[in-house]
């Protein structure tokens, strides 16, 4: 009984992630204000970045929400951000406006949706099962670009204020709908020894382990980012292909198959080895990539690109858990979540050097050079000894 429960909290988050993810295509939205408003690649690609800082920076004070006042009631105020945002858009079409409501309010929406799911539905299961679990939950995210990409393009012939608006009223209904569905387990309860922070959190940010997870994952989301943002215009540019809203939702549709796919991998080799893989592949990906002249041979390299980058997601979430436990998991994810909002540098650098070159040439070659950083550092993730730290006083874990 409990597990059925369970599975109908992480299908349900899924669901969430599904609706609150739709900036995912934001490549899309991009096309369609540079054409239609007349803005600029770089006034196209702010709204996302700020979206990427505000989602990044709120995701630890409400993960830390969610952990003390449950996941319901911070997903269905997330939700109703989410449409107010959108809908409030449609009549405030400018880089000012947009950035603010798309990027910082927006953010804080998503913040609260994201940060719940996925640690509500992993207190369900098992050590065993997490990765699975988190797959699920976060492939909800992967298949709405996958979705959502085709839907935005259509909406925007019909204008970018009717895409708004018709997004508004999805989110509003969806997400609204969907929160009632999702709880933590009841009467669940923690080992004292499992966790080091009792109410200090600022002590995690002396293990060594944190830092190294979180530049990873500022390299693996930068670069996801990137493509998120510029693969549309990069179609165009590189392989003069100009239908880019297929290679979208070719990335969209590996980045989801890639999170369920990284759950099982995760469950089976290991988080750290699990990293390496990402890692590894998305740098041969990157390599392929500075080669490719044909639109068959960018969509191939394209999926593996959003196969890590969805693998991320996974990954990421079961590494926290395994390395600090679950009772703070909500924080502790945000903090390194925060990650992503900085990897809003390389979308942004990727533009300014497309500005500069016209190509796409020097920004595949600094992700390489970032992505070979991330592969080398992941060699030497191993778990810290939490419980050790825990028990003695004098670790730097438990100095005050």
């Amino acid at each position: 009984m409990r597990i059925a429960e369970g599975w109908k909290v992480a299908l349900a988050g899924a669901g969430v992630n599904f609706f609150m993810s739709i900036p995912y295509a934001w490549s899309i939205i991009a096309s369609g204000l540079i054409q239609q408003w007349g803005w600029s690649a770089v006034q196209a690609a702010f709204p996302y970045t700020v979206f990427l800082i505000s989602y990044s920076l709120f995701m630890a004070p409400v993960g830390r929400w969610q952990d003390r006042a449950g996941p319901r009631r911070v997903i269905a105020k997330g939700g109703l951000i989410l449409g107010s945002a959108s809908l409030i858009s449609a009549f405030f079409i400018n880089p000012v406006a947009l950035a603010f409501l798309w990027g910082g309010v927006y953010g804080f929406g998503a913040a609260c949706c994201y940060a719940s799911a996925t640690p509500a539905a992993m207190k369900w299961f098992p050590a065993g099962e997490k990765g699975l679990v988190t797959g699920v939950v976060v492939t909800g995210a992967g298949i709405s670009a996958f979705v959502m990409a085709p839907l935005i393009y259509f909406l925007t012939g019909y204008g970018m204020r009717t895409t708004f608006v018709v997004l508004g009223f999805l989110l509003l209904g969806g997400i609204t709908l969907l929160s009632r569905l999702i709880n933590n387990p009841p009467g669940q309860v923690f080992r004292p020894k499992e966790f080091p922070l009792s109410g200090r959190w600022y002590t995690i940010l002396r293990i060594p382990q944190f830092a190294m997870l979180w530049f990873m994952f500022w390299v693996s989301t930068g670069i996801g980012v990137t493509f998120v943002t510029h693969l549309d215009t990069m179609a165009r540019v590189q392989v003069s292909f100009g239908l880019g809203y297929i290679l979208v939702a070719l990335f969209a549709f590996f980045n989801a198959v890639g999170r369920m796919a990284a759950g099982v991998i995760t469950d089976r080799i290991g988080s750290t080895r699990a990293i390496t893989l990402d890692f590894s592949i998305t740098l041969l990906a990157l390599f392929f990539l500075l080669q490719a002249n044909s639109p068959l041979s960018m969509g191939l390299i394209v999926s593996g690109l959003g196969l890590t980058y969805g693998g991320l997601y996974t990954i990421f979430p079961a590494t926290v858990a395994s390395f600090f436990g679950e009772k703070d998991l909500g924080l502790v994810y945000g903090l390194i979540f925060t990650a992503l909002g900085a990897g809003g540098f390389f979308p942004l650098i990727t533009g300014h050097l497309f500005g500069r070159q016209g190509d796409f040439s020097g920004a595949f070659l600094l992700l390489v050079i970032f992505c070979a950083a991330g592969l080398v550092l992941s060699l030497f993730l191993k778990k810290p000894a939490i419980r050790n730290a825990v028990e003695n006083p004098e670790s730097p874990v438990n100095q005050k």
